[in-house]
Protein backbone atom coordinates (compact mmCIF):
# COMPACT_ATOMS: atom_id res chain seq x y z
CA UNK A 1 0.00 0.00 0.00
CA UNK A 2 3.02 2.54 0.84
CA UNK A 3 4.02 2.06 -2.85
CA UNK A 4 0.81 2.45 -4.48
CA UNK A 5 0.20 5.89 -2.00
CA UNK A 6 3.61 6.89 -3.50
CA UNK A 7 2.95 5.85 -6.89
CA UNK A 8 -0.62 8.06 -6.76
CA UNK A 9 1.27 11.32 -5.20
CA UNK A 10 3.46 10.95 -8.41
CA UNK A 11 0.64 10.51 -10.67
CA UNK A 12 -1.86 12.74 -9.87
CA UNK A 13 -0.16 16.61 -10.49
CA UNK A 14 1.26 14.47 -13.46
CA UNK A 15 -2.17 13.68 -14.99
CA UNK A 16 -3.51 16.93 -14.20
CA UNK A 17 -0.98 18.61 -16.72
CA UNK A 18 -0.65 16.35 -19.51
CA UNK A 19 -4.25 15.13 -20.20
CA UNK A 20 -5.32 17.91 -21.75
CA UNK A 21 -1.79 17.24 -24.27
CA UNK A 22 -2.39 13.69 -24.47
CA UNK A 23 -6.40 14.37 -25.61
CA UNK A 24 -5.41 17.23 -27.73
CA UNK A 25 -2.83 14.92 -29.50
CA UNK A 26 -5.34 12.08 -30.28
CA UNK A 27 -7.25 14.21 -31.87
CA UNK A 28 -5.23 15.69 -34.35
CA UNK A 29 -4.07 12.24 -35.32
CA UNK A 30 -7.86 11.03 -36.30
CA UNK A 31 -7.56 8.71 -33.42
CA UNK A 32 -10.62 10.08 -31.70
CA UNK A 33 -13.99 10.26 -33.59
CA UNK A 34 -16.60 13.53 -33.51
CA UNK A 35 -18.84 11.62 -31.23
CA UNK A 36 -16.45 10.43 -28.52
CA UNK A 37 -14.59 13.71 -28.00
CA UNK A 38 -15.69 13.98 -24.28
CA UNK A 39 -12.43 13.77 -22.04
CA UNK A 40 -14.83 11.79 -19.49
CA UNK A 41 -14.73 9.00 -21.82
CA UNK A 42 -11.33 8.52 -21.60
CA UNK A 43 -9.93 5.71 -19.01
CA UNK A 44 -6.27 5.08 -18.34
CA UNK A 45 -4.84 2.08 -19.92
CA UNK A 46 -1.12 2.00 -19.50
CA UNK A 47 1.27 4.22 -17.31
CA UNK A 48 5.06 3.93 -16.54
CA UNK A 49 5.68 6.37 -13.99
CA UNK A 50 9.35 6.22 -13.89
CA UNK A 51 9.18 7.44 -17.34
CA UNK A 52 6.74 9.47 -16.82
CA UNK A 53 4.36 8.00 -19.45
CA UNK A 54 0.81 7.02 -19.79
CA UNK A 55 -0.98 5.79 -22.89
CA UNK A 56 -5.23 6.50 -23.27
CA UNK A 57 -7.84 4.56 -24.70
CA UNK A 58 -11.07 4.86 -25.94
CA UNK A 59 -13.75 2.63 -23.33
CA UNK A 60 -17.34 3.09 -23.90
CA UNK A 61 -18.16 1.52 -20.73
CA UNK A 62 -16.44 1.15 -17.54
CA UNK A 63 -12.75 2.50 -16.67
CA UNK A 64 -10.53 -0.29 -17.30
CA UNK A 65 -6.14 -0.97 -16.75
CA UNK A 66 -5.45 -3.44 -19.42
CA UNK A 67 -1.60 -3.37 -18.10
CA UNK A 68 -1.07 -6.36 -16.39
CA UNK A 69 1.74 -5.24 -13.96
CA UNK A 70 -1.02 -2.85 -12.68
CA UNK A 71 -3.30 -3.91 -9.85
CA UNK A 72 -7.08 -2.97 -9.44
CA UNK A 73 -6.49 -0.25 -6.75
CA UNK A 74 -4.90 1.69 -8.73
CA UNK A 75 -8.02 1.64 -11.11
CA UNK A 76 -10.15 2.33 -8.35
CA UNK A 77 -8.41 5.35 -7.56
CA UNK A 78 -7.81 6.45 -11.50
CA UNK A 79 -11.53 6.48 -11.71
CA UNK A 80 -12.47 8.27 -8.14
CA UNK A 81 -9.64 11.24 -8.56
CA UNK A 82 -10.38 11.91 -12.26
CA UNK A 83 -13.80 11.17 -13.05
CA UNK A 84 -14.05 14.25 -15.44
CA UNK A 85 -10.89 13.31 -16.70
CA UNK A 86 -9.75 16.83 -16.71
CA UNK A 87 -10.15 19.31 -14.13
CA UNK A 88 -12.67 22.72 -14.06
CA UNK A 89 -9.83 24.99 -14.51
CA UNK A 90 -11.46 26.78 -18.10
CA UNK A 91 -8.63 28.45 -19.00
CA UNK A 92 -6.70 24.95 -19.78
CA UNK A 93 -9.84 22.97 -21.50
CA UNK A 94 -9.22 22.06 -24.79
CA UNK A 95 -11.37 23.99 -27.55
CA UNK A 96 -13.97 22.04 -29.44
CA UNK A 97 -14.01 18.89 -26.67
CA UNK A 98 -16.40 19.32 -24.85
CA UNK A 99 -19.66 17.48 -25.09
CA UNK A 100 -22.43 19.09 -27.25
CA UNK A 101 -20.83 22.09 -28.02
CA UNK A 102 -23.33 24.05 -30.25
CA UNK A 103 -22.59 24.10 -34.06
CA UNK A 104 -23.10 26.40 -36.59
CA UNK A 105 -26.09 25.07 -38.37
CA UNK A 106 -26.82 25.20 -42.18
CA UNK A 107 -27.65 23.83 -44.93
CA UNK A 108 -24.66 21.52 -45.83
CA UNK A 109 -23.12 21.08 -49.12
CA UNK A 110 -22.99 17.98 -51.63
CA UNK A 111 -19.32 18.02 -50.66
CA UNK A 112 -19.41 18.29 -47.01
CA UNK A 113 -22.55 15.76 -46.89
CA UNK A 114 -20.34 13.29 -49.11
CA UNK A 115 -17.65 13.45 -46.93
CA UNK A 116 -19.64 12.96 -43.17
CA UNK A 117 -20.73 9.97 -44.68
CA UNK A 118 -17.41 8.60 -45.92
CA UNK A 119 -16.22 8.99 -42.25
CA UNK A 120 -19.24 7.32 -40.64
CA UNK A 121 -19.01 4.34 -43.21
CA UNK A 122 -15.56 4.37 -42.12
CA UNK A 123 -15.95 4.11 -38.32
CA UNK A 124 -18.53 1.64 -38.77
CA UNK A 125 -16.46 -0.48 -41.04
CA UNK A 126 -13.41 -0.18 -38.51
CA UNK A 127 -15.31 -0.86 -35.43
CA UNK A 128 -16.95 -4.36 -36.57
CA UNK A 129 -17.09 -7.01 -34.92
CA UNK A 130 -13.65 -9.48 -36.74
CA UNK A 131 -13.51 -12.07 -34.25
CA UNK A 132 -16.01 -14.53 -32.54
CA UNK A 133 -16.55 -17.13 -30.01
CA UNK A 134 -17.96 -20.35 -30.85
CA UNK A 135 -18.56 -24.06 -30.01
CA UNK A 136 -17.40 -26.12 -33.14
CA UNK A 137 -20.07 -28.63 -34.44
CA UNK A 138 -18.44 -31.92 -34.99
CA UNK A 139 -20.91 -34.48 -34.87
CA UNK A 140 -21.22 -36.22 -38.79
CA UNK A 141 -25.05 -37.02 -37.46
CA UNK A 142 -25.69 -33.39 -37.25
CA UNK A 143 -23.79 -32.19 -40.57
CA UNK A 144 -25.53 -35.02 -42.67
CA UNK A 145 -28.95 -33.32 -41.49
CA UNK A 146 -27.68 -30.29 -42.21
CA UNK A 147 -27.02 -31.04 -45.93
CA UNK A 148 -30.23 -32.73 -46.14
CA UNK A 149 -32.28 -29.36 -45.33
CA UNK A 150 -29.72 -27.63 -47.68
CA UNK A 151 -29.99 -30.37 -50.79
CA UNK A 152 -34.01 -30.02 -50.38
CA UNK A 153 -34.23 -26.33 -50.64
CA UNK A 154 -31.56 -25.97 -53.60
CA UNK A 155 -34.29 -28.65 -55.32
CA UNK A 156 -36.67 -25.72 -55.05
CA UNK A 157 -34.84 -22.73 -55.14
CA UNK A 158 -31.23 -23.60 -56.77
CA UNK A 159 -30.32 -19.48 -56.98
CA UNK A 160 -29.87 -19.99 -52.77
CA UNK A 161 -26.90 -21.83 -53.50
CA UNK A 162 -24.49 -19.15 -52.45
CA UNK A 163 -26.60 -18.73 -49.53
CA UNK A 164 -26.02 -21.80 -48.46
CA UNK A 165 -23.02 -22.16 -45.11
CA UNK A 166 -20.53 -24.51 -45.80
CA UNK A 167 -20.79 -27.66 -43.58
CA UNK A 168 -17.01 -27.29 -42.41
CA UNK A 169 -17.87 -23.98 -40.73
CA UNK A 170 -20.97 -25.34 -38.32
CA UNK A 171 -21.14 -23.76 -35.14
CA UNK A 172 -22.64 -21.78 -32.24
CA UNK A 173 -21.74 -18.42 -31.89
CA UNK A 174 -21.60 -17.31 -28.43
CA UNK A 175 -20.66 -13.61 -28.87
CA UNK A 176 -18.91 -11.34 -31.59
CA UNK A 177 -16.39 -8.90 -30.53
CA UNK A 178 -14.16 -6.01 -31.96
CA UNK A 179 -10.50 -6.64 -30.93
CA UNK A 180 -8.66 -3.61 -32.38
CA UNK A 181 -5.13 -5.03 -32.23
CA UNK A 182 -2.67 -7.15 -31.32
CA UNK A 183 -2.97 -6.20 -27.45
CA UNK A 184 -6.33 -6.60 -27.20
CA UNK A 185 -6.33 -10.02 -28.63
CA UNK A 186 -3.21 -10.61 -26.18
CA UNK A 187 -5.91 -9.20 -23.53
CA UNK A 188 -8.83 -11.53 -24.38
CA UNK A 189 -6.88 -14.85 -24.84
CA UNK A 190 -5.67 -14.50 -21.00
CA UNK A 191 -9.27 -13.76 -20.04
CA UNK A 192 -10.28 -17.08 -21.94
CA UNK A 193 -7.06 -18.95 -19.68
CA UNK A 194 -8.39 -16.99 -16.34
CA UNK A 195 -12.00 -18.40 -16.81
CA UNK A 196 -10.56 -22.20 -17.86
CA UNK A 197 -8.97 -22.28 -14.91
CA UNK A 198 -12.03 -21.93 -12.86
CA UNK A 199 -13.90 -24.15 -14.44
CA UNK A 200 -10.89 -26.59 -14.05
CA UNK A 201 -11.08 -25.74 -10.44
CA UNK A 202 -14.81 -26.07 -10.33
CA UNK A 203 -14.74 -30.03 -11.96
CA UNK A 204 -16.55 -29.05 -14.63
CA UNK A 205 -17.92 -31.27 -17.14
CA UNK A 206 -19.01 -30.20 -20.26
CA UNK A 207 -22.87 -29.85 -21.54
CA UNK A 208 -24.50 -31.90 -23.78
CA UNK A 209 -26.82 -30.60 -26.15
CA UNK A 210 -29.54 -31.41 -28.64
CA UNK A 211 -30.21 -29.89 -32.19
CA UNK A 212 -34.24 -30.09 -33.16
CA UNK A 213 -36.54 -28.15 -35.38
CA UNK A 214 -35.93 -25.32 -37.51
CA UNK A 215 -36.33 -21.87 -37.06
CA UNK A 216 -35.45 -18.16 -39.06
CA UNK A 217 -34.44 -14.31 -38.81
CA UNK A 218 -36.98 -12.60 -40.51
CA UNK A 219 -36.60 -15.12 -43.40
CA UNK A 220 -33.29 -14.17 -44.06
CA UNK A 221 -31.67 -16.62 -41.94
CA UNK A 222 -32.28 -20.44 -41.93
CA UNK A 223 -31.27 -21.82 -38.31
CA UNK A 224 -31.43 -25.37 -36.54
CA UNK A 225 -32.56 -24.71 -32.94
CA UNK A 226 -31.28 -25.65 -29.37
CA UNK A 227 -33.97 -28.36 -28.08
CA UNK A 228 -34.98 -26.64 -24.43
CA UNK A 229 -33.74 -29.36 -22.06
CA UNK A 230 -31.41 -29.79 -19.13
CA UNK A 231 -28.50 -29.61 -22.26
CA UNK A 232 -29.53 -26.01 -22.93
CA UNK A 233 -29.63 -24.82 -19.67
CA UNK A 234 -26.04 -25.88 -18.90
CA UNK A 235 -24.96 -24.25 -22.24
CA UNK A 236 -26.26 -20.92 -20.95
CA UNK A 237 -24.79 -21.27 -17.84
CA UNK A 238 -21.31 -21.93 -19.82
CA UNK A 239 -21.88 -18.89 -22.28
CA UNK A 240 -23.20 -16.62 -19.39
CA UNK A 241 -20.19 -17.74 -17.44
CA UNK A 242 -17.37 -17.17 -20.15
CA UNK A 243 -19.08 -13.66 -21.16
CA UNK A 244 -19.47 -12.26 -17.79
CA UNK A 245 -15.81 -13.44 -17.13
CA UNK A 246 -14.17 -11.54 -20.40
CA UNK A 247 -16.56 -8.34 -19.25
CA UNK A 248 -14.83 -8.81 -15.66
CA UNK A 249 -11.70 -8.65 -17.48
CA UNK A 250 -12.50 -5.95 -19.78
CA UNK A 251 -13.29 -7.20 -23.04
CA UNK A 252 -17.32 -6.31 -24.33
CA UNK A 253 -19.18 -8.42 -26.86
CA UNK A 254 -20.04 -5.73 -29.59
CA UNK A 255 -23.87 -7.16 -29.73
CA UNK A 256 -25.28 -8.28 -26.54
CA UNK A 257 -28.06 -10.53 -28.08
CA UNK A 258 -27.39 -14.03 -27.87
CA UNK A 259 -30.11 -16.61 -29.57
CA UNK A 260 -28.25 -20.51 -29.41
CA UNK A 261 -28.50 -21.51 -33.17
CA UNK A 262 -26.54 -23.33 -35.71
CA UNK A 263 -27.10 -21.49 -38.85
CA UNK A 264 -27.59 -23.02 -42.26
CA UNK A 265 -28.28 -20.59 -44.78
CA UNK A 266 -27.91 -16.83 -44.99
CA UNK A 267 -29.00 -14.16 -47.26
CA UNK A 268 -26.01 -11.79 -46.29
CA UNK A 269 -23.63 -14.15 -47.50
CA UNK A 270 -24.73 -13.14 -51.02
CA UNK A 271 -27.44 -10.59 -50.84
CA UNK A 272 -26.56 -8.47 -53.92
CA UNK A 273 -26.44 -11.30 -56.09
CA UNK A 274 -29.93 -12.81 -55.05
CA UNK A 275 -31.71 -9.65 -54.99
CA UNK A 276 -30.69 -8.78 -58.66
CA UNK A 277 -31.90 -12.79 -58.89
CA UNK A 278 -35.10 -11.79 -57.52
CA UNK A 279 -34.35 -13.66 -54.26
CA UNK A 280 -35.38 -11.55 -51.32
CA UNK A 281 -35.97 -14.42 -48.37
CA UNK A 282 -35.88 -17.74 -47.59
CA UNK A 283 -39.44 -19.10 -48.45
CA UNK A 284 -40.82 -21.22 -45.67
CA UNK A 285 -42.24 -23.51 -48.23
CA UNK A 286 -39.09 -24.63 -49.31
CA UNK A 287 -38.33 -26.86 -45.89
CA UNK A 288 -41.92 -26.70 -44.36
CA UNK A 289 -41.77 -30.83 -44.34
CA UNK A 290 -38.53 -31.09 -42.33
CA UNK A 291 -39.47 -27.84 -39.77
CA UNK A 292 -39.53 -30.27 -36.92
CA UNK A 293 -36.69 -32.70 -38.03
CA UNK A 294 -34.18 -33.84 -35.13
CA UNK A 295 -30.29 -33.39 -35.87
CA UNK A 296 -28.47 -34.85 -33.43
CA UNK A 297 -26.15 -34.05 -30.42
CA UNK A 298 -23.04 -32.30 -30.01
CA UNK A 299 -21.11 -32.24 -26.52
CA UNK A 300 -19.23 -29.33 -25.69
CA UNK A 301 -15.53 -30.14 -26.32
CA UNK A 302 -13.99 -26.53 -26.57
CA UNK A 303 -14.40 -23.16 -26.69
CA UNK A 304 -12.66 -21.24 -29.66
CA UNK A 305 -11.59 -17.51 -30.51
CA UNK A 306 -12.10 -17.37 -34.73
CA UNK A 307 -11.31 -14.95 -36.81
CA UNK A 308 -13.97 -13.72 -39.06
CA UNK A 309 -11.55 -11.74 -41.68
CA UNK A 310 -8.54 -14.64 -41.79
CA UNK A 311 -9.23 -16.88 -44.97
CA UNK A 312 -10.04 -20.29 -43.87
CA UNK A 313 -7.94 -23.39 -43.55
CA UNK A 314 -7.60 -26.19 -45.12
CA UNK A 315 -9.87 -27.78 -43.32
CA UNK A 316 -12.93 -25.33 -44.19
CA UNK A 317 -12.90 -24.61 -40.85
CA UNK A 318 -12.40 -20.84 -39.40
CA UNK A 319 -9.00 -19.78 -38.30
CA UNK A 320 -8.93 -20.40 -34.16
CA UNK A 321 -6.92 -17.75 -32.26
CA UNK A 322 -7.11 -19.29 -29.28
CA UNK A 323 -9.02 -22.25 -28.05
CA UNK A 324 -9.93 -23.72 -24.68
CA UNK A 325 -10.59 -27.47 -24.38
CA UNK A 326 -12.86 -29.41 -22.34
CA UNK A 327 -11.76 -32.94 -21.55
Amino acid sequence: MDSLKKSCQILNPFLNVFAPVMLTSLKQNCKVSSQHQNPRRFCFVEMNIEKKKFYLRYCARRPKILSTNLTDQVTRYASSQFPKGLHDDKSKKIPNMQKGKNKKRGKPTKKTSQEDSGKKMARRKRESPNYFLAIQITEDEIKRNVREIQEIILAKEENLSTAMIGIDTLHLTLGVYYLEDGFSIIQIKRALDKFHSQLKAADFLPPCFKVSTLGHFNHKVLYASLEENQGLEELNTLVNGVRTSLENDGVFTADDRYTPHVTISKMSKDMYKLRKLGVSRIDPSHYQEKRTAYFGQQVVKSIQLCAMNVPKTESGYYYVEHEIMFS
